[in-house]
């Protein structure tokens, strides 16, 4: 074979590389699929036993932080809830349209030392009972002075709830097969209080309350589709 004809097959290998790359670059966002509705707007204020608390205002992150979440987050929502009994939680919601952006931005395990709190211990697998079955979490504790915040969270992408790490770049890889970009939702749940178990507990109490409060479209913003 000569020179000229193996750097024309050449040529067009790498051309027809490149057209297939192209070809399967994800184009279809999942979030264009149903109209968009802002945070505020589906996520009710009062529900159940629970409301809003006006007079508790989540810890507002640094203003670095703020202009990273800002580049990194379509939209983000911070309330806290107060229950009938005097009980409160901390509800945090990050939303990315493309997860790609980098959805671990607003990790705990990022965003709490970079507002100046200390983790205690690890991460926990754990899990949240509610009348539609199980969601996978993640718990850990933060502190700052003597204030002790236990801390559940956890992250859907597309579908699929899925922790942080390999398994959310195997989901994020296999909707780019089919040619979807996914978007991403980071929901954490926090209270200010000693009793770790107790807190978890009443974590699961309050997602419980609101998934039976929240329509079947809803509850998939949050838990994305089981099947």
């Amino acid at each position: 074979m000569s020179q000229l004809l193996r750097a024309v097959l050449l040529a067009a290998l790498m051309a027809g590389a490149s057209l297939l790359g192209w070809a399967m670059q994800p184009r279809e966002y999942l979030a264009d699929r149903t109209p968009h509705q802002r945070l505020a707007s589906w996520v009710p204020e009062r529900f159940g036993d629970w409301q809003i608390d006006p007079q508790v205002v989540p810890v507002p992150p640094s203003p670095d932080l703020q202009r990273v979440l800002d580049a990194t987050y379509d939209e983000t929502l911070a309330r806290t809830y107060r229950h009938a009994g005097g009980a409160r939680v901390m509800l945090s919601l990050a939303y990315a349209r493309n997860q790609h952006k980098g959805m671990n931005t607003h990790r705990p395990e990022i965003c709490y030392p970079a507002q100046g709190f200390r983790l205690v211990g690890g991460t926990q697998d754990g899990e949240l009972a509610w009348g539609g079955g199980r969601i996978p979490v993640q718990r850990l504790v933060a502190e700052m002075g003597t204030r002790h915040e236990p801390i559940t969270y956890w992250l859907r992408v597309g579908g699929t709830i899925t922790p942080f790490g390999y398994a959310q770049r195997r989901v994020t890889i296999g909707h780019g097969l089919r040619g979807e970009v996914p978007d991403g939702v980071l929901v954490r749940l926090s209270s200010i209080e000693p009793d770790e178990v107790a807190a978890f507990r009443l974590h699961e109490r309050f997602v419980r309350d609101l998934l039976a409060h929240l329509g079947a479209a809803e509850r998939a913003r949050l838990l994305g589709d089981p099947t």
